[in-house]
């Protein structure tokens, strides 16, 4: 089961709020990004050329250090998983996505259509937690190239 797999909601008996969360509006407006609420639930859409990166939480810190570095560094979400907690690094696609072959073997891209849950300070059982949170004064993402070469430059 892929990644993309294992964090996608599944359809609960739970209708949707009619009236989106100020999370949700804050997303858009300030970011562009598109949200989308499945019950209670909103999950980040990855689109309008936004993709994450995602590999084993215990791995990020060096990457996450090597991007800061560089200059690189974006919002990053940690995601829990059967496999234990990822990360997710958002980055903009900057070109064609490479082959999972191509990726460091504890990496996966997610783009068009994946969802990644987001966090809610409202509900104590939300999962997801921003590592980095998004800023509204740095509204770029990194490009895909530099994460991928953060990731690849840990060995």
């Amino acid at each position: 089961m892929t990644l993309d797999q294992q964090v996608q909601p599944s359809e609960s008996g739970t209708r949707p709020d009619p009236v989106p969360e100020r999370c949700e509006l804050r997303y858009d407006q300030l970011f562009g990004w598109s949200v989308r609420r499945r019950g209670v639930q909103s999950f980040l859409a990855l689109e309008r050329g936004i993709c994450a990166v995602t590999l084993p939480k215990l791995s990020a810190g060096p990457v996450i250090a090597r991007l800061a570095a560089n200059g690189c560094a974006g919002p990053a979400l940690v995601i829990p998983m059967r496999r234990g907690p990822h990360v997710a690094l958002l980055a903009e696609v900057d070109g064609l996505i490479p082959s999972r072959s191509e990726l460091p073997e504890d990496a996966e891209v997610l783009a068009w259509g994946a969802l990644l849950p987001l966090p809610d300070r409202a509900r104590r059982d939300a999962a997801a937690e921003w590592l980095i949170a998004p800023d509204p004064r740095q509204r770029w993402l990194p490009s895909l190239d530099a994460v991928l070469a953060g990731i690849s430059a840990r060995r």
